[in-house]
């Protein structure tokens, strides 16, 4: 029987996934989309925060508006000028 390196599966398999974080994508400062989010906490024009199961990310900026909500997924748009994670 050959024995299985666990290092090496370990190597293949997205960090993203291994430890359950949320996969952030910013198209400039004008837009991101999060993926891996559990729910929107707070939606106001100059801060969106948005909880996903390893932390809690925060977008501050103005005109900031929620584009599209799904059941993993928020994209955020405006002018996002800091972001910030809580855990």
């Amino acid at each position: 029987m050959r024995k299985i390196n666990k290092s090496n599966i370990n190597s293949h398999i997205p960090v993203d996934f291994m430890y359950n974080l949320p996969v952030i994508e910013f198209t400039g400062n004008r837009q991101v989309l999060v993926e891996g989010s559990t729910g929107v906490l707070q939606y106001e024009s100059e801060i969106v925060r948005i909880n996903t199961k390893a932390m809690v990310v925060a977008f501050y900026g103005r005109d900031l508006t929620l584009k599209c909500i799904s059941s993993t997924g928020v994209i955020i748009s405006g002018y996002i000028t800091k972001t910030e994670f809580t855990t």
